[in-house]
C-alpha cells in the first residue's frame, strides 16, 4: 500500500479523491441530466457508489494479482493464493477509510446514527466473502486465459448498471426488475440503504443465503488455485 501511494503526487489522498470524482460524475449525469426520481438521490447514490466501487476495484485488481507475479513464481516457492488475498485485504483497508467518511457525511446531512448501523459490518463481511471468492477465482484463471481480463471488465460494467447503483427498483420496467432480484450485489446495496437511509433492519435470511453461496464460491476458488499451484510459473512463461 505504501509502495502504491508513492506512484502519485497525492499519494494516499487518491483513496478518497477517486471515489469522490466518480460520485460527482454520476451525480451530474443521473441526478441532473437524466433526473432519476429517487428521494434523497445524493445519499442514495453515495451509498451505491461507495460499496459498488469497493467490489469493482477489488475484483479488477485481482485479475493481475497472480498474472503479474511471473518472476516471483519462477524463482520462489510461494503459495500463489497469497497474491489475490493480499489485494483483497489492501482494498478492504482503503474501503474502511471511505466508509468512515461516508458515515460522517451521512451524519452531517441529517441522518442520525442508530443501532441499526451495527448491521453494517455484517453486510460488509458478506460482501467481503463474495469479493474474495470472485477475486481469487479470476486471479487463478487469468494466467491461463489472459484475454478474459477484457471480458471481466465489460462484465463488471454491465453488472454495475444491473445492480441499482443509480436507480431504485421501482424506476425500471417490471419485466427488467428480475435483473436486480437475481443480482447479489443489488441485494447488498439494498441492504446497505435500508440500514443507513431508511431505518430498516436487513433481511437476515437473504444475507444468510448470500453468505452460504459466497463461502461455496470462495472454497471452490481456493481449491482451483491450489490445484494449479504448480502450473502458474509455466503458464506465465509462455
Amino acid at each position: 500500500m505504501k509502495s502504491e501511494s508513492t506512484r502519485t503526487r497525492l499519494g494516499f489522498a487518491w483513496w478518497v479523491l477517486e471515489p469522490l470524482f466518480l460520485l460527482l460524475i454520476y451525480y451530474a449525469v443521473f441526478g441532473h441530466l437524466l433526473r432519476v426520481q429517487v428521494e434523497n438521490f445524493a445519499v442514495f447514490l453515495i451509498i451505491g457508489v461507495t460499496f459498488w466501487t469497493w467490489f469493482n476495484k477489488s475484483v479488477m485488481n485481482c485479475t493481475d494479482a497472480i498474472y503479474q507475479k511471473k518472476h516471483i513464481l519462477e524463482h520462489c516457492r510461494v503459495d500463489p493464493l497469497i497474491f489475490p488475498l493480499t489485494s483483497v485485504f489492501k482494498d478492504l483497508v482503503k474501503e474502511s477509510l471511505v466508509v468512515a467518511l461516508l458515515l460522517g457525511l451521512l451524519c452531517a446531512t441529517g441522518f442520525t446514527p442508530s443501532w441499526l448501523w451495527l448491521y453494517l459490518p455484517l453486510i460488509a463481511f458478506v460482501q467481503l466473502v463474495i469479493t474474495a471468492g470472485l477475486g481469487v477465482f479470476v486471479a487463478g484463471l487469468i494466467p491461463f486465459l489472459p484475454d478474459l481480463r477484457i471480458l471481466i471488465s465489460s462484465g463488471l460494467q454491465f453488472l454495475m448498471f444491473a445492480s441499482g447503483v443509480f436507480y431504485a427498483k421501482e424506476n425500471i420496467p417490471q419485466q427488467f426488475q428480475i435483473l436486480l432480484d437475481l443480482n447479489p450485489l443489488a441485494l447488498l446495496l439494498s441492504q446497505y440503504r435500508d440500514v443507513l437511509m431508511y431505518g430498516r433492519a436487513p433481511q437476515l435470511e437473504d444475507l444468510l443465503a448470500l453468505f452460504c453461496g459466497a463461502v461455496a464460491i470462495f472454497v471452490l476458488a481456493v481449491l482451483f488455485v491450489a490445484g494449479n499451484r504448480n502450473s502458474y510459473a509455466m503458464a506465465l512463461s509462455k
